[in-house]
């Protein structure tokens, strides 16, 4: 029996339920039909029009992306918009798409677990959308702040410390969620990487003694793609599943670095 777009989208429900996902957000199958059939998926971050036409390249069936579309209501799918332009690229190639977002954000699939690996933090564990663990040596901030650079290929603005506060505990919350530092500071991290870091939040950091990393949404979840294909591709190989998955090559915003 051949894989369907249900197959995959069965296997993300085991490791990521679909019902853990926040009220805000829209997860799940949102193109296609689920008894398609499928032999090969592309993995992304966004469903752009770039990751659309490399899934067309690569003969992909279906797409899966992080970020959902259809944040909000539409009303028309008129081409002069851009969602609407993937919409319709997507519908004209016969290209399905699940996406998989907070409910993965909880799950060791995350951007969050995967900048945790490049980090080699160790002894990890996970409150929420947060990861932390401990460094394998203590490291001055600005020298984590270099290394966390060199990992995630993208430049990173430090927030509060100076640059000889030693970091021994990390946490990470890839993406948006700079309002967990107090809760990072209280599992006993000093320094907190995550992707959006907001004024309010930077300045009550920086008076309470604490380090935070801002390394941009898109270079802190990234990671999780490879990660996510590799996943899906064993676990598909497991059950004799004749199904390739890639992990998607574009960039949106160029070089980080």
């Amino acid at each position: 029996m051949p894989a369907t777009v249900e197959t995959v989208e069965k296997l993300i429900n085991e490791i990521a339920p679909f019902e853990t996902a926040e009220a805000f957000d829209n997860p799940g199958l949102l193109v296609g039909r689920r008894d398609a059939e499928v032999t090969k998926v592309l993995v992304a971050l966004d469903a752009t029009l770039d990751v659309v036409m490399e899934a067309e390249r690569l003969k992909a069936e279906l797409i899966v992306s992080h970020h959902p579309l259809f944040f909000h209501g539409r009303k028309n799918l008129v081409e002069e918009d851009a969602e609407a332009r993937v919409l319709c690229e997507m519908v004209r190639a016969h290209i399905s798409l699940i996406s998989a977002h907070t409910n993965l954000d909880k799950t060791m699939l995350s951007g969050s677990a995967a900048c945790a690996g490049l980090l080699s933090l160790q002894n990890l564990r996970q409150d929420g959308y947060l990861f932390v663990g401990e460094l394998p040596e203590p490291l001055p901030a600005k020298l984590l702040k270099d290394k966390t650079e060199a990992c995630l290929h993208a430049p990173i603005r430090q927030y509060g410390g100076e640059p000889g506060t030693l970091i021994r505990t990390l946490a990470i919350a890839g993406g948006a969620d700079d309002e967990d530092w107090q809760e990072a500071m209280h599992l006993g991290a000093q320094a907190l990487l995550t992707g959006e870091v907001r004024h309010h939040n930077a300045l009550a950091a920086a008076m309470s003694g604490f380090v935070l990393l801002d390394g941009g949404h898109y270079a802190t979840e990234a990671p999780l793609v490879s990660v996510l294909a590799e996943y899906l591709q064993k676990r598909l190989n497991d059950v004799k599943y004749s199904v390739q998955f890639f992990a998607s090559e574009c960039a949106p915003f160029g070089a980080l670095e």
